[in-house]
């Protein structure tokens, strides 16, 4: 029994050792609400470059593995755009 017990121990010792805790953007699942390490830079910039007047909270969530969506104000009303990890501009909406 002390065997199994040692045994048990020791594999949970092992595999604790071995996760992964990268936390980059291509490691989150879709639907993920990033931290600010987790955006791509680029999207981060080209997103602030096209809106300078963003308020409020401003939110970026995996969409895809290409895609990034951004809630956040101008003035009072609150929209949503989509930018490609490279950057690049998809749409927006107000919500």
């Amino acid at each position: 029994m002390k065997n199994l017990i040692l045994a048990a121990l020791i594999l949970f010792s092992v595999s604790s050792c071995n996760k992964n805790n990268d936390t980059s953007f291509n490691s989150v699942p879709a639907g993920t609400i990033l931290v600010a390490s987790q955006v791509p830079p680029s999207v981060s910039s080209s997103f602030h470059a096209k809106y300078p007047n963003a308020t409020g909270e401003i939110e970026f969530e995996k969409e895809d593995g290409s895609t990034v969506k951004v809630k956040f104000f101008v003035g009072s009303q609150h929209w949503q755009a989509f930018f490609k990890t490279d950057g690049s501009f998809i749409s927006e909406a107000t919500i």
